[in-house]
């Protein structure tokens, strides 16, 4: 792109042609910005001023889009732009490097500094060979244009004036003298091109001229300004009077080379990925960037591999420090001492150099003012570290990296904040390929994979690997599964290996931090809430969520969703290396029994939610100190299950040990219901239960665990192992006359009989039927507001009873609906649509479809959002549509069970595919 002279475009050296002239100007204005993203309504002021016309903002956007178009003609329709790209609220012109003139142009003027007179004439010429008219030609005279056609005009002057100086200082006076004349001609008030030809013609030996030229500026200046010539120009004119040689040899004589630091350090040769770390790099810099990230994840790595590709954009050098914030030594880096070692390598003399630190930021931003740098902060403590080491030039590069967020650099100082993670699996293979070799790696890839996942893809942990490289990867593999702890990561004679390292974070810890930083390692799960965490360490809720961001803000945890955290497996088994060292074992069970009741009693709750009904609580209350969650209703108690599911299933791991299997039954009972009516996760309840059988001998809970096992094995459809169970279960509650354990395993048998989701014949009703009847008496006989509600259920085997016997389906139509008005009564919203689902399959064998399609719709509303539980009755209304010859209605609502089947958790899938033709 050209912008030094007329506006234009070039594609593969061929001019672009960009119909219109207000397309040409939003291509011109984010050209002058540089990269840097330009608002919307900055371009729409720019581009009609104060009167824009309606729909200025589809207009601006059809513009882009023709843009893009001409800059990227072989983009597919749909394919992401790279060039004309949205960013924020507004457009960024990311164009490649070298592709301005304008940049070029000031890459090459500033490439000149401190070269010796040649190097600079050669680089100043080639510069200004890019210049062709007065920048941004059909718009120079445009507000927006102003300034950046005034600077680049300003450069463009500099730069011929540094073009003569340099002809001087090579005794090329012959070719000096009409140089510096054209430009007193362009000029005549600028006081510069008078003093080069006044040089050039006393070195010429052409005083007389000299003096001439110097009194013709005198009398232009007097005429026009009214004022005297600069200072400078007067003692010249007095020097050459008076044949002062040394006034002429200092003036020609080259000076010295102002200092240009390259202090980066040497860039890994194995660096591997990070291609969209260094982009976004690229794409954010001139600017402050903060790269944070765990110990041992590369931050350092990629920020000088980043600073080596970019030092060329940044030819006045690059200056970089270790400010020690994390390290073996407790003592970072002192900013004046920094800036003190920086002014040295810019060439200011010690002397020079203010003792106060906030002098020696003042004089730092002043020598870096007129200087395009790039600077590297590494391994930062805080803001208050960084902030002055800040350079107030903003063509200057600052990238920062620390293990904390530094937070306040991203508020107050506008910092971009970039959060590095570990290798993807693909970046981590990539580096063992460029350490180890193609050959080791394709020798054995799933090795290496493993080695890979034990890592966590960690490259701190990849290159002590891979310092190893001398022995096969499976053989380091086993080390690496059978080694305790961190062991497997010590090599002999790396000081800095992962204990190390996690241990430099570890230490700046306040005391209350450090031990819940111990105390979550005990959490066996994926991730922890707040309310585990401060269970675990005994605290409130707020103290816990701020030791928690604390742990956050040091990259030893992260929230990897709001109010949720994580820890890399190979940090948390620092954690647990930690615990057992500092922490008792005695305090270290007790954080873990706190955690266990606290989930015990959320999930208790979870279940006391599910049903408005009183259910008898076997979990006791909770001990002092936890606080289980209290939900507001059914479907937050579900969601909080959801979420923590995973995390409970983990602690149940742990239960199966022998002093903590007690707690198995126990959350048999608070998790059975959601198990195996609202989510399905069938074979976890069974093999809970299962466990939870072999840890008891309690008759009450045998008999129990027993019906829960049948119970889950019927929704399975294995009614004959069920009918074993519930049997047993049976037996337990006659002989503990248990009227609830024998009206639940009663009713099972007699749902056993009938089947869950089909109509019963008439064989089946009645075989169920005196198994309902005296499920029915004895949940009566509970006096319970349990036994109330659940004798709705022992109501439907009894009236399917009735819908077979002459003259009974009114009878059974009673009872159905009976069913459902003690649910609603009771609000209990699942069994009043279980009520509904029953009573439409009663219309629909009745051959009523209008009253069934009427009933099951009914139940799919009292579903709501239970994706799983809508599935039953989407395929009822879809078997109605069927049966009624609406082709369409039963297409519509067979679509929307086959999505909700994508993502749902079903235990009955082939009896699905047959009803939805899927095979």
């Amino acid at each position: 792109m050209r912008v030094l002279g007329p506006v234009e475009v070039l594609l593969d050296g061929e001019p672009i042609a960009v119909r219109g002239n207000q397309p040409l100007a939003v291509l011109a204005i984010l050209a002058a910005a540089r990269g840097r993203p330009v608002a919307a309504d900055r371009l729409i002021d720019d581009l009609w001023g104060d009167l824009p016309p309606a729909g200025a903002a589809a207009v601006l956007q059809s513009h882009v889009s023709r843009l893009r178009r001409a800059l990227e003609p072989h983009r597919p329709p749909r394919g992401a732009a790279s060039l004309l790209v949205r960013e924020s609220a507004g457009y960024a012109l990311r164009l490649p490097a070298g592709s301005l003139d304008a940049a070029r142009f000031e890459q090459g003027v500033r490439a000149a500094d401190g070269l010796p007179p040649a190097g600079a004439l050669d680089r100043l010429r080639a510069a200004l060979a890019l210049w062709r008219g007065r920048p941004y030609e059909q718009f120079a005279d445009d507000e927006w244009a102003a300034a950046e056609t005034a600077r680049l005009t300003e450069l463009h002057h500099t730069a011929r004036e540094r073009a003569v100086d340099a002809l001087l200082r090579l005794e090329r006076t012959d070719e000096a003298i009409p140089a510096a004349r054209a430009l007193t001609a362009e000029d005549p008030l600028r006081g510069e091109p008078w003093r080069l030809l006044a040089l050039a013609l006393w070195a010429a030996s052409r005083s007389g001229e000299a003096l001439a030229v110097l009194g013709e500026h005198r009398g232009i200046v007097a005429d026009e300004l009214g004022l005297d010539p600069d200072p400078a120009l007067a003692a010249l004119e007095q020097a050459i009077r008076e044949q002062r040689a040394e006034v002429l040899e200092a003036a020609l004589r080259p000076g010295p080379t102002p200092i240009r630091p390259e202090q980066l350090p040497r860039s890994q040769p194995a660096f591997a990925g990070r291609a969209d770390e260094l982009r976004r790099l690229d794409r954010h810099t001139p600017a402050l960037v903060v790269v944070s990230g765990t110990g041992g994840v590369g931050k350092t790595t990629l920020a000088v591999r980043w600073a080596h590709q970019a030092a060329a954009r940044y030819p006045d050098g690059q200056l970089h420090v270790d400010l020690r914030g994390f390290g073996p030594e407790d003592a970072p880096a002192d900013p004046g001492d920094v800036l003190a070692a920086f002014l040295g390598a810019l060439g200011v003399p010690d002397q020079r150099i203010p003792a106060a630190t906030a002098e020696r930021t003042a004089l730092f931003r002043s020598v870096l003012a007129s200087r395009r740098m790039l600077l590297l902060l590494d391994n930062a403590r805080d803001a208050d570290q960084v902030r002055p080491l800040l350079p107030g030039n903003p063509d200057c590069a600052v990238v920062v990296t620390s293990r904390s967020h530094l937070i306040d650099l991203i508020v107050t100082d506008g910092a971009y904040p970039m959060r590095l993670d570990a290798f993807r699996p693909s970046e981590a293979v990539a580096y063992l390929r460029r350490r180890l070799g193609d050959e080791v790696v394709d020798a054995d890839p799933e090795a290496c994979e493993a080695i890979v996942e034990r890592c966590g893809g960690l490259p701190l942990a990849l290159a002590l690997i891979c310092a190893r490289g001398a022995f096969p990867p499976a053989e380091i593999d086993a080390e690496l599964a059978f080694a305790e702890g961190l062991d497997g990561f010590a090599v002999p004679g790396v000081k800095h290996d992962l204990r190390a390292v996690f241990s430099w974070s570890y230490r700046r810890l306040v005391p209350l931090a450090a031990r819940m930083f111990r105390l979550i390692a005990l959490h066996p799960g994926p991730d922890l809430s707040i309310a585990a965490a401060a269970a675990l360490a005994g605290t409130e809720g707020a103290l816990a969520r701020v030791l928690l961001r604390r742990l956050t803000d040091a990259h030893l945890i992260d929230e990897h969703r709001p109010g949720r955290f994580v820890l890399h497996d190979l940090v948390r088994t620092y954690a647990k290396e930690t615990a057992g060292r500092v922490d008792p074992a005695a305090e270290r069970d007790a954080a873990v029994t706190r955690l266990l009741d606290f989930y015990l009693h959320s999930s208790g709750n979870a279940a006391q939610t599910q049903y408005p009904y009183r259910r008898p609580v076997m979990v006791g209350p909770p001990p002092p100190g936890v606080h289980g969650f209290s939900f507001a209703d059914p479907p937050a108690a579900i969601a909080w299950l959801d979420a923590e599911y995973e995390n409970i299933l983990a602690l149940l791991d742990l239960c199966r040990s022998e002093a903590l299997q007690h707690y198995l039954p126990l959350f048999v009972w608070t998790l059975a219901s959601y198990q195996q009516d609202i989510r399905f996760h069938l074979a976890d309840s069974l093999a809970l239960t299962a466990d939870a059988l072999k840890a008891t001998g309690e008759p009450w809970w045998t008999g129990y665990l027993h019906y829960i096992l049948g119970r889950g094995l019927l929704r399975m459809n294995r009614h004959e192992e069920a009918r074993t169970e519930l049997e047993k279960a049976i037996a337990i509650g006659r002989e503990m006359d248990d009227p609830a354990r024998m009206a639940h395993g009663l009713l099972s048998v007699a749902v056993s009989i009938v089947t869950v989701h089909d109509v019963p014949t008439r064989a089946q009703a009645e075989a169920a039927y005196p198994f309902a009847v005296e499920a029915r008496d004895n949940y009566l006989r509970m006096g319970t507001e349990q036994g109330a509600v659940e004798v709705a259920n022992a109501l439907h085997p009894i009236a399917w009873y009735h819908a077979y016997q002459p003259g009974g389906q009114g009878e059974a139509r009673r009872l159905f609906e009976e069913s459902i008005t003690i649910n609603e009564r009771w609000r209990n919203t699942y069994g009043a649509a279980a009520g509904w689902m029953q009573l439409a399959r009663f219309h629909q064998h009745a051959g009523d479809l209008t009253a069934a399609v009427a009933a099951f719709q009914q139940a799919i509303d009292l579903y709501g959002d239970m994706a799983d539980l809508r599935i039953e009755p989407l395929i009822g209304l879809y078997s109605c549509y069927r049966e009624a010859g609406d082709p369409t209605a039963a297409g519509e609502v067979r679509e929307e069970a086959l999505r909700l089947l994508e993502t749902a958790r079903y235990p009955d899938l082939t009896r699905l595919a047959n009803t939805l033709d899927l095979n």
